[in-house]
């Protein structure tokens, strides 16, 4: 605890060491006495991390056993009879003293005896109770040190690449190439930027600058520290990408590993362009003009600072907004500039047609990460474009990106080059790409299941995509999706009279039946007449397969689309419970084929999902997830049908009509394959038996489904007897 306190005492009087305004390395003088300064206190707190962190590691627990039949007894007439307290001693004597009871002991071992893992966790854990009880550092003082011992520094002394360990006569110099203290700044940089630690304020021991309502005054700092550390950030990022053993593509590096300089770099920045979203209803501009303001001019520096780069970022910043245009919908200037902005991290167009046929083909910046499997610095760019398109009020402009990014993976024929212009396909990578925290995000953006489910319309927004828009929903355009696919989604549009929606939900689910396939156990009678290369996606192709390599994965996408599915039977529910039994009948229709939209929606995602979910992991727990929806939703539906009661004519609305067409023909063949197929299943694929529990998990789900489907029979037929009394046949 001493220790501790010493390195967090360092970190407050190294946040007060006044650098100057200068990007020069080397310098003598009160500069160069500076430079010694921080160093020596940086040194400091690595030494007394480092001792704290030995302390702990050498303490090692050991279990005795322990028996009682070297304990003397008392004699007999020792013993008070009337004692409550003798009771109670011998009561726990006899507790302790069982056969063979372990107790846990610590001794301590030799520095040179340390296990080397124990001493790396705890040295972390260390520094993350020093980063907890520490306030944030000074604005002044990380933008300063990004300038004078980062990647913007203008002169770099004895070296030219970052060192690790060796030896300068320049302090300037030895901080420039220490990776520790890079990683130092980093580190500090955000925990400041995200407002995870506390800043210290006049008259205000601490405030967090994350609190949903700030002071006006602290809102103002927090945009300004996001705008002058975020290019300094970009930079770095930049920089680091062209050392392999900065990035997460090191051979000796894994997911599970620390993250890379690169990685923090670009978390860092996404934190900046995060801070200059933060609500500030006072401000003059607009959050999307303060982003976009932010990424412009970050790419702007990192031209200047990281030359190899400009080529890159000047390409995307000469286009015209006229490039990034929603078709039928009038968007702002400030979010037609945030679009641009986005282009070179995440590209929703086609590069124009270069003039020069032999010209390689342009690729966006995540695109180009998961090109030199880069995936640590592929993530944090999926949260940087997250949080930068949270930034606009166009729900349209969202779904173009999660459209965008399923379609990442899509290089074109020829050559290509990316923005940084990276090359590391040469270094082989046994890491899987995380498809599923990516997809994560693409679902977030398209609403989850909200941005494919039809939404009965006013008379005064008949207009489809400008109606939902106003209400807060994206409508999925046949043009985000590839040529092949276009016909296809056509088709079905048509087929339902506009009432079949597909977004980025539905197509991953359908690229994943044709990637997989159906499972061994379920019925062949039931075929997909789609055909692959009018479902198939290059993010799946490349990613998936049935080999063990991406059993994870797969585990990971068949929980992110039973959570989208959760989702919308969420929204039904709430609608059908809390609503609906409450409403007049003016309302009560629209409320109905509003849910009616959302079950066609959910049944299309389990019903396309039934077929393959055996694939998706080896303990039927997908195709388990399946079946507990399909209750769910009987049960949501029981609600919906009785509620016809009041309104039997409702019952002839399109939506509803084409939800129980679809219930009836298509969802329930297939639940019934699927409740088949899963009783069938009691081993996994490598020859190892189900769990019984797992197995009786399993028909317990399927009891109460097809006591839910008899509550679904008899409110049909309760309906249908209402309709004959009405007339309504």
């Amino acid at each position: 605890s001493t220790l501790v306190s010493v390195a967090v005492l360092v970190e407050a009087i190294l946040s007060t060491c006044e650098l100057e305004n200068g990007n020069l390395v080397e310098s003598v003088g009160d500069t160069e006495s500076t430079n010694e300064e921080v160093e020596n206190l940086f040194n400091l707190r690595i030494d007394a991390i480092d001792r704290a962190a030995e302390i702990m590691s050498s303490f090692i627990s050991q279990k005795s056993k322990k028996t009682s039949s070297k304990k003397s007894k008392k004699k007999l007439k020792q013993v008070d009879g009337n004692s409550q307290d003798e009771s109670k001693e011998s009561k726990k004597t006899t507790e302790k003293a069982k056969k063979g009871e372990e107790v846990e002991a610590y001794t301590t071992v030799k520095s040179s005896d340390i296990n080397s893992a124990t001493l790396v966790r705890n040295k972390k854990l260390v520094e993350e109770a020093v980063h907890d009880l520490s306030p944030s550092m000074n604005k002044e003082f990380l933008t300063r040190s990004l300038r004078r011992f980062g990647t913007n520094a203008a002169k770099k002394g004895e070296v030219d690449e970052i060192f690790d360990g060796e030896e300068s006569t320049d302090a300037g110099t030895r901080l420039y190439g220490c990776v520790p203290f890079r990683r130092f700044l980093l580190a500090k940089s955000i925990l400041l930027t995200s407002g995870s630690s506390l800043i210290v304020t006049p008259g205000i021991q601490f405030c967090s600058l994350d609190e949903p309502e700030l002071d006006e005054k602290l809102v103002s700092f927090r945009l300004a520290t996001c705008f002058s550390m975020g290019p300094l950030l970009l930079s770095e990022f930049c920089a680091y990408c062209y050392q392999l053993d900065k990035t997460s593509a090191a051979p000796n590096h894994t997911l599970s590993s620390d993250p890379s300089l690169a990685q923090l770099s670009l978390r860092a920045f996404s934190f900046c362009v995060r801070g200059m979203n933060f609500h500030a209803p006072n401000h003059p501009m607009s959050r999307a003009k303060r982003v976009g303001a932010l990424i412009s001019m970050s790419m702007r520096t990192a031209s200047t600072v990281v030359p190899a780069s400009k080529d890159g970022w000047s390409f995307y910043l000469g286009m015209k907004n006229d490039a990034v245009k929603a078709k039928g919908i009038d968007i702002p200037n400030d979010a037609l500039e945030l679009k641009k902005s986005l282009l070179p991290f995440m590209s929703t167009f086609k590069s124009p047609a270069p003039e020069d046929d032999k010209a390689p083909n342009r690729l966006c910046l995540f695109s180009e990460l998961l090109l030199n499997a880069m995936y640590g610095e592929a993530l944090e760019c999926i949260q940087l474009i997250s949080a930068a398109a949270s930034a606009f009020s166009e729900p349209n402009m969202r779904e173009q990106l999660s459209c965008a990014i399923l379609r990442a993976w899509e290089k074109g024929k020829g050559s290509h080059v990316g923005v940084l212009g990276l090359d590391f396909t040469d270094v082989g990578s046994d890491e899987v790409c995380p498809l599923s925290a990516v997809i994560d995000v693409a679902f977030q953006m398209n609403h989850q299941l909200e941005g494919e489910t039809h939404v009965p319309l006013l008379g005064s927004l008949k207009n489809g995509r400008m109606g939902r828009s106003a209400m807060g929903l994206p409508l999925t355009m046949i043009e985000n999706w590839p040529d092949k696919h276009q016909e296809r989604l056509e088709r079905e549009l048509k087929k339902s009279g506009g009432f079949s929606i597909t977004g980025v939900v539905q197509q991953l689910v359908l690229a994943l039946y044709a990637r997989l396939g159906g499972g061994e156990h379920f019925s062949d009678e039931i075929e997909s007449t789609l055909t692959t290369k009018e479902v198939k996606l290059a993010c799946v192709k490349s990613v998936i397969d049935l080999t063990d390599d991406t059993a994870k994965e797969r585990a990971a996408l068949g929980s992110a689309i039973s959570s989208s599915i959760e989702a919308g039977l969420d929204n039904a529910d709430f609608v059908a419970l809390k609503m609906i039994p409450h409403m007049k009948a003016s309302s009560l229709d629209l409320a109905q084929r509003f849910v009616s939209s959302i079950l066609f929606t959910v049944s299309k995602v389990i019903s396309t999902s039934a077929p393959f979910a055996e694939n998706v992991d080896s303990n039927a727990t997908f195709s388990s997830s399946l079946l507990k929806s399909t209750k769910r939703l009987y049960s949501v539906l029981v609600r919906l049908i009785l509620s016809y009661m009041s309104n039997p004519e409702s019952l002839a609305s399109k939506e509803t009509k084409l939800f129980l067409d679809y219930i009836t023909s298509t969802f329930m063949p297939k639940i019934s394959a699927l409740l088949l197929a899963l009783s069938k299943q009691t081993t996994t694929k490598d020859g190892k038996f189900i769990a019984e529990s797992k197995i009786e998990s399993h028909g317990k789900i399927a009891a109460l489904l097809v006591f839910e489907k008899e509550k679904l029979d008899n409110a049909l037929l309760k309906v249908g007897a209402r309709l004959k009394s009405a007339g309504l046949e």
